[in-house]
């Protein structure tokens, strides 16, 4: 069951990442020739060698040192968070020059500090931010689970760590990702176990700092306005919302063929990013959108079919968070194309095109594989009459006795 739960999960990116691939090439061609087509190959590539290098080791040793990558990331995000801040928030026209004069800092000029930028090379720390947050909170809820009903240690304690990331992506100005991270966690922590009433406090919290930064953000509201009368607004607020309908509309059953949109060449800018779903209706119909819609929910069927045989809690809360964080990320950009979401930027995972956004999914694709290669190593050694084989370092109280006070005192 492992090696056909493997098989059937690989099968599932390999098809996504050839469609992406595919797509790409058809939306930008004509435009770009082949130079994205190959950068999204050197990503894709980047990414695969990560995955493989995750599975190096086995998943227990790479969440000991979880924190220590989410606090790089952390730190990482809080100077984008600081020019955004001085750069948008008005204090005065020196500080935004001096934003504006930070060494790294990418994305100022289009509304937000998403990225850090070396020449042309740039990257988007949002999306490793939530590997690290499912690495943490899988490593702490699973070596903190007699402590998961108690306000400060089950709920205080990780949602500190895991909820000031997510404030830094906030003060950055994704909200997107921050909306996308932040239900991620809420799901983690309610299969991890977490009480209610605590879950019902970070969901208030977080309604409260989303009003706020819709208040703060006249544009951001203003899309949340308009995006239900597309039409009206065409020509300014819902432009790219209006396009990617009439390319869907006009696609019809089966699309009218493979590089044949219009609306690719004139009306939808940046189509290989955000909105390469609705070339993908135009060209390829009805039909390829449900190929689409189909091929995620196999993936992540995939990931929850490893996660099922996962040989720890662990495991089972990364294939979680693994399957949370590209299952809304879908759901959120086909939710976008089609108008039934506010317009924002998030890709379709293995699909759009974006470094970032491929090397990162990667990594989490890399990490549920790991999990599933793991489990299948210690079922077999069961098998064979051998003890489950714990890779150290490891302090994880799931391979200990829970109530060992001695075990408790040590695990904080």
């Amino acid at each position: 069951m492992h090696r056909a739960a493997q098989t059937f999960f690989i099968a599932m990116v390999s098809l996504l990442a050839a469609l992406g691939l595919t797509m790409l090439y058809s939306t930008t061609y004509d435009t770009h020739g082949e130079r994205l087509l190959l950068m999204q190959l050197l990503w894709l590539t980047t990414g695969i060698g990560g995955a493989f290098f995750i599975n190096l080791f086995d998943y227990r040793q790479i969440g000991f040192y979880a924190n220590l990558a989410l606090g790089g990331l952390g730190l990482i995000l809080a100077y984008l968070a600081l020019a955004n801040l001085l750069y948008y928030q008005g204090f005065s026209d020196n500080l935004s020059d001096f934003a504006r004069s930070l060494p790294f800092v990418s994305g100022l000029h289009v509304g937000s500090a998403r990225w850090i930028g070396i020449g042309r090379l740039r990257m988007q720390p949002s999306e490793f931010a939530a590997i690290g947050i499912i690495l943490y909170l899988a490593r702490y809820f699973s070596s903190h689970t007699r402590h998961l009903h108690t306000f400060y240690r089950g709920f205080v304690k990780p949602m500190t760590v895991a909820g000031g990331v997510v404030v830094l992506i906030l003060f950055g100005g994704d909200l997107s990702t921050t909306v996308i991270t932040g239900g991620m966690i809420l799901v983690m922590c309610f299969i991890a176990g977490v009480r209610l009433r605590f879950l019902f406090l970070l969901t208030a919290v977080g309604a409260a700092l989303l009003l706020l930064a819709l208040h703060r953000s006249p544009g951001r509201l203003d899309r949340m306005l308009y995006y239900q009368n597309p039409e009206q607004y065409q020509s300014h607020e819902t432009y790219q919302l209006w396009h990617s309908q009439l390319a869907l509309g006009s696609g019809g059953w089966s699309g009218l063929g493979f590089t044949e949109s219009r609306i690719k060449r004139h009306y939808l800018p940046e189509a290989h990013t955000d909105f390469i779903v609705a070339i993908i209706g135009e060209e390829l119909g009805f039909l390829g959108l449900a190929t689409v819609l189909l091929i995620y929910s196999g993936l992540i069927l995939g990931i929850l079919w490893i996660g099922a045989m996962a040989a720890d809690r662990q495991g089972i809360l990364i294939c979680a968070g693994v399957a949370l964080a590209l299952g809304l990320r879908a759901f959120v950009n086909i939710g976008v194309v089609s108008g039934f979401l506010p317009t924002t930027g998030v890709t379709a995972p293995l699909i759009s095109y974006g470094g970032s956004s491929a090397v990162a999914t990667l990594l989490g694709i890399g990490l549920v594989i790991n999990v599933g290669r793991i489990a299948a190593r210690e079922k077999s050694a069961t098998h064979k009459g051998k003890k489950p084989i714990i890779s150290p370092p490891s302090r994880d109280i799931s391979h200990r006795d829970l109530f060992d006070p001695e075990m408790d005192e040590e695990n904080g």
